[in-house]
Formats: structure tokens, C-alpha cells, sequence
């Protein structure tokens, strides 16, 4: 399907595609590109249904947001490409390295695990957006998506993405909800063969740090990451950190 994503950078370095939280556009990467430009063709995008990529014409899995980041790297005209992915963007990865390991170059899986919230969880949200629209999403998620330091010293920030989440489309949000029900990594972990790194937020209570470890454990040469006084959005909340660990690991896998 094609979704909405943006290319930046020097076609001639290597390429890394972003993938988003659950309920975020490419914009949750802007702390990335100052860190990131320097050494990569960059490339973000919204998920079907999120930020300016049209609804799914039917509810998707997470092989068909996967399909879709190699339906990205085929427009660009890149056949092999780094992917870094934050929750259900980890998952998204997953999917990605247990079935396209030739076109991936390396891997960073962050802030996931190879389930995310449980099944019933998932469909009673997707429910919940349906029947009553965004608004109590965003008032839930600043304490899941940032630590309570981080939302008292960087209101704006938060603020922003909330603003995204009450405004974005409840039917788009509900379809990667119950994407993420009908996905289990436990499965296709051992699959994964490309260099792969795990992060995690030492605070983060929507997938908390044991699930990437977890993760970390299940794909043959793993290595984890955990990330101080950080929480789900770990990119945002320290984005030096997070980016010089993905530019080292991608860098030195090659």
C-alpha cells in the first residue's frame, strides 16, 4: 500500500527507515535528524491511518505495515536498508527481519517486545477510540509515552504529541491496535539473522524493559540496551543516547 514517508539526507550514504510509536507521525524522529543526517539517507513514515497516510482499505496485520516499508525501500530504488522501529515500530521490524533479512542490512528493535499489551487489551482500546474518539488516549498517554521529569520540564513537547494524537483518525489508531493483537513474535524471533540491537527504557511502563530483554534473548546474537531514566519514547527523552547507540550499531554492522 502506499504511505505517506519522506526522504532526507545523502542518497549515497546508508539507508535508515524509521519506523513510529503506536498513535505517531514521522515528527516523533525530528531529535533524530540532528544526530542521524550526518551519517544517513534518512527515511521516516506514517503508518497506515497515521499522520498523512490513508486508512488501511481493510484491517492490517503487522506483515502488511512491514510489506509496506518494503513497498518504501522499492520506490526509493534502495535495495538493502538499516530499520530502526519503536514499539509497534518494533514489531514492524520483527516482521521485517524474520522475513526480508535480504534486504535488511541491521536491525534495532526499541521499546517492544515480541508481544505488546495483551489481545484483549488491544481490542478493548480499539473499541473504546471507535465508540468515543481520541481524547481519552491523550489524556492517558503522556505518563505511558514520557517520565514525569521529562513531562514537567518539557511541556511544549508533550503537548505537541498529544495534539497529534486527540487530532489523528480513531479508525486508523484502532486498526494498529488490533494489528498488534494478532501478533506474536515469540515464534519468528529465532528467525531474525541480521545484526540486531534491542533498547529499552530503564522506566518505561507500556512495554516494560524485561520484554526487550526478553526479545533480546530470543534472536541469536542479540545484544540489549537499557536506557536510564527513560520511558517508552525514549527517542525524545534522550535522543543523543538513543541516537548514538543506533548510528554505532548500524555503522559497525555495516
Amino acid at each position: 500500500m502506499a504511505v505517506h514517508y519522506c526522504s532526507e539526507g545523502d542518497t549515497s550514504r546508508p539507508t535508515l527507515i524509521l519506523g513510529t510509536s503506536l498513535g505517531a507521525d514521522t515528527s516523533m524522529w525530528d531529535p533524530q535528524r540532528e544526530y542521524l543526517l550526518d551519517a544517513f539517507h534518512l527515511v521516516t513514515f506514517d503508518m497506515r491511518g497515521h499522520g498523512r497516510s490513508p486508512v488501511s482499505p481493510e484491517t492490517p496485520t503487522i506483515h502488511d505495515f512491514a510489506d509496506d516499508v518494503v513497498w518504501i525501500a522499492d520506490a526509493l530504488g534502495v535495495q538493502r536498508f538499516a530499520f530502526c522501529g519503536l514499539s509497534i515500530g518494533g514489531a514492524i521490524g520483527q516482521s521485517l527481519g524474520a522475513r526480508y533479512s535480504d534486504r535488511l542490512s541491521s536491525l534495532v528493535l526499541s521499546a517492544t517486545g515480541m508481544t505488546i499489551m495483551t489481545p484483549p487489551e488491544l481490542r478493548k482500546r480499539a473499541d473504546r477510540v471507535l465508540a468515543e474518539g481520541m481524547q481519552y488516549i491523550a489524556d492517558v498517554s503522556a505518563s505511558r509515552w514520557f517520565t514525569e521529569a521529562f513531562v514537567n520540564d518539557n511541556p511544549e513537547i508533550v503537548r505537541r504529541h498529544m495534539k497529534h494524537l486527540r487530532e489523528m483518525n480513531p479508525q486508523g489508531y484502532a486498526d494498529a491496535c488490533l494489528a498488534l493483537s494478532t501478533f506474536d513474535g515469540h515464534g519468528s524471533a529465532g528467525q531474525i539473522s541480521v545484526p540486531t540491537l534491542v533498547i529499552s527504557g530503564d522506566l518505561d511502563i507500556a512495554t516494560p524493559f524485561a520484554k526487550g530483554r526478553a526479545l533480546a534473548d530470543a534472536i541469536p546474537g542479540a545484544r540489549f540496551e537499557l536506557m536510564p531514566e527513560a520511558s517508552h519514547l525514549c527517542n525524545v527523552e534522550s535522543p543523543e543516547l538513543f541516537s548514538k547507540l543506533v548510528k554505532e550499531h548500524i555503522l559497525v554492522a555495516g
